[in-house]
């Protein structure tokens, strides 16, 4: 992101963004390593077997130097999420792309493929967002949903610009159909996980259930 300094109404300056001291740098360093930790752990133990004191003892260093960087253990299983999750959607956005042209079952079938690929050799993690969220109700699912809401708002430009395209129909809800292609492409990473499904078949399940939905709304 570039930072300008306004001087007047046409002139602005690029200001550099401040750069780090020895102690913030030595802090972001550390909480990079506790998240690595607790990312592994919550995966191989879950997020109630998973302790501070094990996360601490595998990053290195003191249960002090971990709540230093996070409150407690709910606030670094959520820090993991956030940064998966925006991580996840960047790598998505990309593969989705912004050529309308392609069409729209090549850019959606690209972008859900994208999202397999960039969790599918993480999955311990994943089960453990899924379980938790399950435990925790609807507070958690609540967390949760404000990073959802980035990846139904990307599915919906990707359908209104096959609307504009003459792809799709132009009466179609978009967000509604997002908010099922987003909730079909979720709920088959339980297949992934409870039923062994391989990346293949995840990629193809995603490809059938959009292939059904989008034969309702083509023009």
């Amino acid at each position: 992101m570039n930072h300008s300094e306004v001087r007047g109404p046409f002139e602005a300056v690029e200001v550099a963004p401040a750069k780090m001291n020895r102690r913030q740098e030595a802090k972001a360093r550390t909480r990079v390593k506790v998240m690595q930790a607790a990312r592994g752990l919550f995966g191989e133990l879950g997020y109630d077997g998973a302790t501070i004191r094990d996360i601490a003892k595998r990053a290195g260093m003191s249960t002090g130097a971990v709540f230093a960087n996070f409150t407690d253990k709910t606030d670094l299983f959520e820090a993991i999420y956030t940064e998966d999750a925006e991580t996840m959607m960047d790598v998505m956005r990309d593969a989705a792309g912004s050529d309308a042209s392609v069409g729209i079952a090549a850019r959606l079938s690209a972008l859900f493929a994208a999202g397999y690929r960039q969790s599918f050799d993480n999955l311990p993690m994943v089960r453990a967002v899924v379980v938790r969220s399950w435990l925790q109700g609807d507070d958690a699912e609540g967390r949760m949903r404000v990073q959802d809401r980035g990846l139904a708002n990307l599915i919906s430009d990707v359908l209104r610009d096959a609307v504009k395209t003459g792809e799709l129909k132009g009466d179609i809800d978009a967000r509604l159909a997002a908010e099922m292609l987003q909730s079909a492409y979720t709920r088959n990473y339980r297949h992934a996980l409870f039923d062994k499904g391989s990346l293949d078949q995840l990629s193809a399940r995603i490809d059938a259930q959009v292939g059904m939905l989008l034969n309702g709304m083509k023009a």
